[in-house]
């Protein structure tokens, strides 16, 4: 179940997540002794890219994931859908992969009528990465 999570929660839950990343990059260099600085680099941007997948994810999961009191009523029948849950997907991002969780709705009245709101628009979504 997707949870709100105050400012404080989220940065909390940040900064742990950033020792336990640094404390695995510690651990791969303590596994790697003569690892160059190309590849401690390396290793250090794709956990870096891990931390930041999660980071997104808490940031945005923490604050909405859609689900209001009075539910959205349906486009095709005006009934006022049901409320299913939450569902999760996975977001491919530049900083990461991020895992989101939004409300989901399905309308009792109309067969396969589905609403899982969006987030707000993000500047990939009109194919520019500017």
């Amino acid at each position: 179940m997707a949870k709100t999570k105050s400012r404080a929660q989220r940065r909390a839950a940040f900064i742990e997540m950033a020792m336990q990343t640094f404390d695995k990059l510690e651990e791969w260099y303590d596994a790697h002794p003569d690892a160059s600085f190309g590849e401690i680099e390396a290793e250090a941007r794709k956990q870096r890219r891990q931390l930041m997948g999660q980071a997104l994810g808490l940031l945005i999961n923490g604050r909405d994931a859609g689900f209001k009191l009075e539910a959205p009523e349906c486009q095709t029948c005006g009934e006022r859908m049901k409320f299913e849950g939450y569902r999760p997907w996975t977001v491919r991002g530049l900083e990461g992969d991020t895992q989101l969780v939004r409300a989901y709705y399905v309308c009792p009245q109309c067969s396969g009528e589905t609403l899982f709101p969006p987030g707000p628009k993000t500047s990939t979504e009109d194919g520019s990465l500017e």
